[in-house]
């Protein structure tokens, strides 16, 4: 399973983090809008996102336009979902997971707080 991190410029210029999480059992991508925050950042230790809409699995690959004028995507970083002593965990409202990004470890643990929002909390390894 494979994580990306896009880098969504709309079509005004502004821009945020799509923190997009693959699952083997789902056909669509779970989606969170990060913000500013990258996720991967080493100097990032928690962060909110909001869950958004899950993308297409093409998404996990593509840069570029994305269609009906909603601006270009650019992927900034590529992990790989890894299995840990405590293995990944999926809630529907909560989140355990580690990655790899590139021989850096990256833990996340997500909770739903309210509506769509989810506070996470990383663990740089």
């Amino acid at each position: 399973m494979r994580t990306v991190i896009l880098r969504h410029t709309l079509p005004d210029g502004s821009w945020h983090h799509d923190w997009l999480v693959e699952r083997a059992d789902l056909a669509l991508v779970p989606t969170w809008r990060t913000g500013h925050h990258r996720p991967d950042d080493p100097a990032c230790v928690s962060f909110e996102a909001e869950r958004i809409g899950d993308h297409r699995a093409m998404y996990l690959d593509y840069e570029g336009e994305v269609s009906g004028g909603r601006g270009s995507v650019q992927r900034l970083a590529t992990g790989t979902i890894i299995e840990t002593d405590g293995g990944t965990r999926w809630g529907t409202d909560s989140i355990v997971l580690s990655a790899d990004f590139d021989g850096r470890v990256v833990g996340f643990v997500g909770r739903a707080v309210k509506g769509g929002l989810w506070r996470f909390r990383t663990m740089h390894g």
